[in-house]
């Protein structure tokens, strides 16, 4: 009996400490209050298998509650592909300068309104990402629009 008793009497204080951590620790950790919560019960489990006397299967248990939490841990340092995380986001690109944006669209200096879309039309029928073009291109096919468009309606 007074080996049971040890053994539940150490379940029962571990568990007590990591819930009093799990506590302390508030909601910020996400993840973590949960793998406390599974700790406690593999504790509680193996404590109330001493305490029965059934040794073997609570060496068992603590086996699998420490492959269970190795496995978890990994999975968590690996990523799972349906958390995986967004990419970085680029850094601001610069302004483009009006000779880059006439370049672009293929137009000389004071073209029109009508000049600047119907260039822009030409283009991003041929290059949008749809028909096998790029983001990027597309991308600065637009911003060399929006620009020289904002230039020819302000002058």
């Amino acid at each position: 009996m007074g080996l049971a008793f040890l053994a539940i009497l150490v379940a029962v204080a571990a568990a007590g400490w990591l819930l009093f951590r799990l506590a302390r620790a508030g909601d910020d950790q996400g993840g973590r209050s949960m793998t406390v919560m599974k700790l406690v019960v593999w504790l509680a489990l193996t404590a109330v298998l001493f305490a029965a006397k059934l040794w073997p299967l609570a060496f068992m248990v603590l086996l699998a509650a420490g492959g269970v939490t190795a496995i978890e841990a990994w999975r968590a340092r690996a990523g799972s592909p349906e958390t995986e995380e967004a990419p970085p986001a680029s850094p601001p690109a610069k302004r483009i300068s009006e000779e880059e944006a006439l370049s672009v669209l293929g137009l000389k200096p004071g073209a029109s309104l009508e000049e600047i879309r119907a260039a822009h039309r030409k283009l991003i029928a041929q290059l949008h990402p749809d028909r096998g073009g790029t983001d990027y291109l597309a991308a600065k096919i637009n911003e060399a629009r929006d620009y020289l468009m904002r230039r020819a309606g302000a002058e």
